[in-house]
């Protein structure tokens, strides 16, 4: 009896939450067109939606939810699972998130999930950054129903490395098993960090996948579950037998995430190649550079160790390096008789069962390199990248470089930003405890450690210390280099058309915001602007100026008090070049920043500016809904509905029209329930979203 008054509940329960959010599957939430992810990762159609949602927990929020309430996923105060669709093999994974864990939040039970747990969850799909999550609906409170608990969790899909990245491309395709488990069972490891734990697996083809160390069964960070996990990541050069996990994408490629102990096992018997240094930051004419490594061996003997460099992309050479005792190899470059020769290095060694390692393992990617220059260091040659690592020739020594103060702390707290002139590689930020002590326009010699900080370059470290001298005042700022966004665009870390304009003061020109907020659900603060060649990110957040996008918490800033809007256009837009959370963008200091500020906003009117299509409404629909679109300009306008297979179901437009705003209707009396997709294409614009039909 108490069964199936349980059931009955359960199915009440259900009906009601039916009549108010639509019965989606994982499959429906991911699932795009071949059309569509071929040209990139795009957001989920449901972005924005509050939907039901069926799932089987692949891991645990929480270690143990009576004895040990540590989250087993990193995400902040926020509890983070996986889900897989119970009744799909593709675009079947998501991950699923609580932002908020405190007080009656924790009435969703969501903290209560145990791996192959069963469940149905109310949740709002939100796209972080790349990432498609589902993020549980908290207000109202939605209490997680657990349907059923499986065995064990499903078996993971046997996928390769090549089917994430071909021939040193990412494999768009491959979108389809964001935030699926997966099992990788060949590869070679490279890149540990001995900070993290992460590392990259190889193929030996040039192709790789991340291991990304998200749960705290695998990390050094701070999230580390103490007392329950031993991990340490593999050295470098280690055969990765199996690694088990979720895929997550980036704009820098794929990462694994192995989720529990087990989820990796590797051996090593290859020779192992750590802690490479040069013992000089540049090298004169005709001067020779030492370089050590620590080398030990694998399953054999050492039989050789030699240090390879090339000189301007020229033939590789090799010279031996020597053992000097306790596992440390050194050996010597010979003297490049060539200013501003660039010279590229690696490590390779041999074992006497024929094992072959090197350091850094993709030796294309030439992290290691110098310039032979005599004279001073300039701000050009410590930034200078030009192999796509974004790594610094200088990395990790101490320089004493020259320029004008472009950024102060009455722009960026913390920080300053320097530069000698206007090209590429001109700028530099600088860290100390003395920069609120500089103004724009101040010219001054700082001398301290070149540090790879998150990705971008530094010069100087609060612990070491910086030293500088003040040259002299009110010297001119560099004018602004005049970019197009399309430069920028949505490269990844180290792309050399982006990584060239890190830290450098530079400008747009004609540039309109084709998104106020360029995260979907989540606003951290960032636009999306375009020239007409490509679009790009502006950081608002920062900066002493007036400018917002209206993010969460810009309410308790007095000092934004300009919001800008989609549509929203500037004739000029100044700043810095900055790099974080995956993407190159900018970052204005002041109002002068902003140039002929223009916005379409007339008694509550935007005229359109951009092209655009919304939401369809109502959505859920039964059986006919509207789909509205903009048009910048005259343009032949395609707008098509498919079903989730793929094939056509309506033409609702095929025609040229002017510039304005359109509203068309599409009548589903013909077809079954379930999710459709609509695409419109005009111009160069294109975009697809899901809609529901429940009837």
């Amino acid at each position: 009896m108490k069964k199936f008054i349980l059931l009955f509940t359960l199915i009440l329960t259900s009906l009601s939450l039916a009549q108010v959010y639509p019965v989606v599957s994982i499959h429906d939430i991911q699932f795009l067109p071949d059309s569509v992810i071929s040209q990139g990762d795009a957001p989920s159609p449901l972005d924005g939606d509050t939907v039901i949602v069926t799932g089987i927990c692949m891991v645990s929020p929480l270690v143990n939810a009576q004895t040990d309430r540590r989250p087993i996923i990193a995400a902040g105060s926020r509890w983070v699972s996986y889900a897989q669709d119970p009744d799909n093999n593709t675009w079947a994974g998501v991950n699923v998130i609580q932002h908020d864990t405190t007080g009656d939040a924790q009435l969703t039970g969501f903290q209560n999930l145990d791996t192959a747990d069963v469940y149905q969850f109310v949740a709002v799909v939100e796209e972080y950054f790349t990432t498609t999550q589902a993020a549980i609906l908290v207000e109202p409170i939605s209490e997680i129903e657990i349907l059923e608990t499986l065995p064990a969790r499903p078996e993971p899909i046997e996928l390769s490395i090549s089917d994430f990245m071909n021939d040193g491309q990412y494999v768009n395709e491959s979108e389809m098993y964001e935030g699926q488990y997966v099992v990788i069972r060949e590869g070679v490891t490279s890149d540990r960090s001995p900070s993290s734990g992460t590392f990259r697996i190889n193929d030996g083809n040039g192709n790789y996948v991340n291991m990304y160390d998200q749960s705290g069964y695998f990390t050094l960070r701070g999230h580390r579950l103490t007392g329950v996990t031993d991990y340490e990541p593999p050295l470098d050069g280690s055969t990765v037998e199996m690694i088990r996990g979720v895929i997550n994408t980036r704009n820098d490629g794929y990462y694994i995430v192995p989720l529990y102990p087990g989820d990796l096992v590797t051996s090593f018997e290859a020779p192992n190649i750590q802690s490479v240094d040069r013992m000089q930051a540049k090298a004169n004419r005709n001067e020779a550079v030492d370089v050590e490594a620590f080398v030990a061996p694998g399953a054999g003997t050492l039989s050789e160790v030699e240090v390879f460099y090339q000189v301007n992309g020229g033939v590789w050479d090799s010279v031996a390096m020597s053992d000097a005792g306790d596992s440390v190899y050194t050996g010597q470059i010979p003297g490049i008789d060539q200013d501003s020769a660039i010279v590229r290095y690696f490590i390779k060694a041999e074992d006497d069962a024929g094992y072959i390692n090197t350091n850094p393992f993709d030796t294309a990617s030439a992290r290691y390199f110098y310039m032979v220059k005599d004279g001073d260091i300039s701000i050009q040659d410590v930034q200078y990248s030009p192999f796509g690592s974004g790594f610094s020739s200088m990395d990790d020594f101490t320089v004493t470089v020259q320029g004008v103060v472009t950024a102060d702390t009455n722009d960026f707290p913390n920080y300053v930003y320097i530069q000698n002139g206007t090209g590429p590689w001109s700028g530099i930020r600088i860290v100390g405890s003395f920069v609120d002590t500089l103004e724009k326009g101040d010219l001054v010699e700082v001398t301290g450690l070149v540090d790879e900080n998150f990705s971008v370059t530094n010069l100087g470290n609060i612990v070491d210390g910086v030293e500088f001298t003040l040259l002299s005042s009110g010297n001119q700022v560099p004018e602004p280099a005049v970019i197009t966004t399309g430069e920028i665009g949505d490269s990844s870390n180290g792309t050399i058309s982006a990584e060239m304009w890190e830290s450098v003061l530079v400008k747009f020109e004609d540039v309109t915001v084709i998104a106020a907020n360029a995260d979907g659900a989540n606003n951290y603060g960032e636009m999306l602007i375009d020239d007409n060649t490509g679009g790009t990110r502006v950081e608002l957040q920062d900066g002493l100026h007036s400018y917002h996008n209206n993010w969460t918490d810009v309410g308790s800033d007095t000092t934004r008090t300009v919001e800008v809007l989609t549509g929203d256009s500037f004739d000029e837009l100044v700043g810095v070049m900055y790099y974080s959370f995956g993407d190159y963008k900018l970052l204005p200091r002041q109002d002068s920043d902003f140039i002929g500020y223009t916005t379409d906003l007339e008694d509550g009117v935007v005229t359109p500016s951009v092209y655009s299509v919304s939401q369809n409404y109502p959505n859920p629909f039964n059986p006919t809904t509207t789909i509205q679109y903009e048009l910048p300009e005259a343009s032949s306008v395609s707008v098509k509905v498919y079903d989730v297979l793929g094939r056509e179901v309506a033409n609702l437009v095929d025609e040229y029209k002017n510039a304005g705003s359109y509203k068309v209707s599409f009548d589903a009396s013909r077809l079954s329930s379930g999710v459709y997709i609509y695409r419109i294409e005009a111009g160069k614009f294109n975009s697809v979203k899901k809609m529901v039909l429940m009837k």
